[in-house]
């Protein structure tokens, strides 16, 4: 592995919502920018999103868990497609090992892309691995087989992990871990809380952020996000919501499709992206953030200082862990899918239009501060 600079660089993303390429973009950006040379890997959307912003991205099969109808983690729809997800796993190695042959790396950089990590091990290299989820929590309100499920996974997930010569975890050290549930008491070695890594995020300012930035009334950013199946029933819940509180709120939502126009379309309370490439300046003038409890839209709404309205994926434990920490931080407030009605929203904004939510972003973006997750990255890479 080279000492004076970081080389050829191979970075695998995990394929499923896209939190994982654009922190991953903004730091092949940086890599670009001092001489290295960057390809990726990942599946779906996501491979086809990194494609648009300039980077050369292998597409693999995507082996992710299934989701139902209403957008929530399906258990019995993963355990019948074990054997294909298997299946496409034992392919995605395959698959990256010739990449990884071809393209001939300098270094590897993981983030949360078991496949490459086990292509790199494979070919006896040690790559630099990005996570924040060591270990799979049960759901609280999973049933038998889901508990079951998520502790024979967790187990053998830890495992695997284990096999990487450093792990940076993107996330603020104990007690302010955001994803505490799958990071705590993981059993795996070689790990070095880095803080959160900045997201990718240009684009100008067009009109419609002009007129939300200036508007008089409570500014609410809906940041719609996830895997495809997840998304449309938080957006539907956001445009009727947007649409019955138009004379009390300004709204802004971001559909999260990554296919879709970047031009916002008015609507009742405000305007509409399909895909919104102005997330950081949206976070900047916004009074609460609505989303997912993804972990990269957590440390963006952190960053900014911005209190948010959390309603993980319903079954998703690694949500609903990111959304009671934050919570018990003092920095969101957590919500059901199913309770977000039109007075569970009211009244969940005007909590977190008090002053003890924005104080207690405050304190926590100041501890943020302190680190820089895209330089120890960096730094990793060229040992």
């Amino acid at each position: 592995m080279p000492t004076d600079g970081p080389g050829r660089v191979y970075i695998g993303c995990f394929g499923s919502g896209l939190g994982h390429a654009t922190r991953m973009l903004a730091v092949a950006r940086a890599l670009s920018y001092r001489g290295a040379q960057v390809q990726f890997s990942s599946s779906s959307e996501v491979a086809n999103y990194i494609e648009r912003q300039g980077f050369r991205c292998n597409t693999l099969p995507l082996a992710d868990v299934l989701y139902n109808e209403e957008g929530g983690l399906s258990v019995k729809r993963t355990v019948g497609s074990a054997g294909l997800i298997i299946a496409r796993t034992y392919q995605q190695v395959a698959l990256e090992v010739a990449h990884m042959m071809r393209f001939g790396p300098d270094s590897v950089l993981v983030d949360s892309a078991l496949s490459t990590l086990l292509a790199a091990r494979a070919l006896r290299r040690k790559p630099v691995t990005v996570l924040n989820q060591l270990r799979i929590e049960s759901s609280q309100r999973g049933s038998v087989p889901h508990r079951l499920l998520s502790a024979g996974i967790s187990e053998g997930m830890g495992t695997l992990w284990g096999l990487s010569e450093t792990i940076l975890l993107p996330d603020l050290p104990p007690p302010y871990t955001i994803s505490e549930s799958n990071l705590w008491n993981a059993n795996v070695e070689n790990t070095k809380y880095i803080g959160f890594l900045p997201q990718e995020d240009g684009g100008v300012p067009d009109g419609a952020h002009e007129s939300f930035a200036s508007a008089r009334l409570p500014k609410v950013f809906w940041q719609v996000s996830g895997p495809p199946m997840t998304r449309t029933p938080l957006l539907k819940k956001a445009l009727a919501i947007a649409e019955a509180l138009a004379e009390s709120y300004c709204f802004v939502i971001s559909g999260g499709d990554p296919s879709g126009t970047s031009e916002p379309r008015p609507i009742a309370g405000g305007w509409y992206y399909e895909w919104c490439g102005l997330v950081k300046h949206y976070f900047e003038a916004c009074d609460v953030v609505v989303s997912r409890a993804g972990h990269g839209t957590l440390a963006q709404a952190i960053s900014h200082g911005k209190p948010s309205l959390l309603v993980p994926i319903p079954g998703q434990t690694e949500q609903e862990g990111n959304s009671r920490k934050a919570a018990k931080l003092g920095l969101s407030l957590s919500m059901c899918q199913d309770d977000l009605t039109l007075e569970g929203f009211r009244s969940a904004v005007s909590r977190l239009r008090e002053q003890d939510f924005a104080q207690n972003v405050k304190t926590v973006n100041a501890i943020a501060k302190r680190f820089d997750a895209q330089e120890e990255i960096i730094r990793a890479l060229c040992s």
